[in-house]
C-alpha cells in the first residue's frame, strides 16, 4: 500500500507540472504534421510551416480537457483518465485489469492464509517442543559434543541460560538456531513465524521434536534419520508461500497498471488536442505588384 500511495503522490505532482506546462512539453514528445490549407491562390507558404498570423480557435470540445487531471484520475483509478478523454474502450481495458488484479490478490493472499493456519495447526498437533528441548539438555550434559565440555546445571537452568553460552555446549553441528519460547512467541509476532518456520527448515536441529522420526543415532549429536510429518509440514509451507507469493504478484500488476493508466491517459489528452487545434490568419501577401488580402486555415496535429 505505501508503494501504491507513492506512486499516486508522485503521478499527482507530475500531473500538475504538465497541466501548467501549456504545449512545451508536447512540442517536444510530439513533433506535429503542420498542413496549411490554402484559400486563396495567392501562393502562401510552403508545406510545414504556418503562414498566417494566428487567430487561435478551435474545432473540438477535446481542447477543454486537462491531461494533468487526466492522468490524476487514472492514478486513482485505472480507466477513469480515458473515460475523461473519451476513449472508453481503453478505460474498460485498464479497468478489467485492475479489478482482475485485486481479485487475484484478496483471493490468493486467503488461500495462503488458510494454509498457513493449516500447517500451524499441523505442527502443533506433530511437532513436540518439550521433547526437542530434553534432547537439547541431553546433549549439552555430554561433554564429547561442545566446546565448553559437559554441563553441570539443572534443566530449568539451562533453559534461563543466553543462547550464546549455551551454544557453545551443544554440538559443533546442526545446532545453529534458538528456538523461542512460548512466552517470546506469544510477545512477538515476528517469534511466532521464526518457530514454525525452523521446526520444519533445520531438521538436522529440530528433527527429535517431530514425533514421527526414525532413524536418528545416538552416535551422532544431530538427527540424521527421517520425519513423514515434517516432510510434509514443508510441503504445506510451500502451499502456503506459493499462495503469497501469487497475491504479492497481483499488487504489483495492479500498481504498474495505475501507472501505465496515468501516463496513458495523460498522452491521450494531449494527442486529442494536437488533433483538434486549428488556425485561422488574415494577412496581405504582394502580388501583380500590389498587395492583396488572404486567408488561410492551418490544422494542427
Amino acid at each position: 500500500m505505501k508503494r501504491l500511495l507513492f506512486a499516486v503522490a508522485l503521478l499527482f505532482v507530475v500531473g500538475n507540472v504538465i497541466a501548467a506546462d501549456g504545449d512545451n512539453l508536447t512540442d517536444q514528445l510530439f513533433a506535429p504534421e503542420i498542413i496549411p490549407l490554402k484559400l486563396t491562390d495567392f501562393g502562401l507558404g510552403g508545406a510545414g510551416k504556418p503562414v498566417f498570423d494566428a487567430t487561435r480557435g478551435t474545432v473540438s470540445s477535446s481542447t477543454e480537457l486537462n491531461p494533468g487531471k487526466a492522468m490524476l484520475l487514472s492514478a486513482i483509478m485505472p480507466g477513469a483518465g480515458q473515460y475523461y478523454a473519451g476513449s472508453k474502450i481503453k478505460a474498460a481495458a485498464f479497468f478489467a485489469v485492475e479489478v482482475a488484479a485485486w481479485t487475484g490478490v484478496v483471493y490468493f493472499y486467503g488461500k495462503g492464509k488458510d494454509e498457513e493456519d493449516e500447517f500451524m495447526k499441523y505442527a502443533d498437533a506433530n511437532f513436540d517442543e518439550e521433547a526437542y528441548r530434553i534432547k537439547e539438555f541431553d546433549l549439552a550434559r555430554n561433554a564429547a559434543w561442545g566446546d565448553s565440555g559437559a554441563y553441570s546445571g539443572e534443566k530449568a537452568d539451562w533453559e534461563n541460560e543466553d543462547w550464546n553460552k549455551r551454544i557453545h555446549y551443544l554440538p559443533r553441528e546442526g545446532f545453529t538456531h534458538e528456538l523461542p519460547t512460548p512466552e517470546e512467541r506469544n510477545r512477538n509476532w515476528s517469534d511466532d513465524q521464526q518457530y514454525y518456520e525452523m521446526i520444519g527448515k533445520y531438521i538436522h536441529q529440530f528433527g527429535f521434536g517431530w514425533n514421527d522420526h526414525f532413524g536418528d543415532d545416538d552416535a551422532t549429536p544431530y538427527f540424521d534419520g527421517d520425519s513423514p510429518n515434517s516432510r510434509g509440514y514443508m510441503g504445506m509451507r510451500s502451499d502456503s508461500n506459493k499462495f503469497l507469493d501469487y497475491s504479492n504478484w497481483g499488487y504489483n500488476i495492479a500498481l504498474l497498471n495505475h501507472v501505465a493508466s496515468a501516463l496513458d491517459a495523460s498522452f491521450t489528452v494531449r494527442l486529442a488536442k494536437r488533433r483538434a487545434k486549428a488556425e485561422l490568419g488574415f494577412r496581405q501577401i504582394p502580388y501583380n505588384g500590389e498587395r492583396v488580402d488572404a486567408a488561410g486555415i492551418t490544422l494542427t496535429w
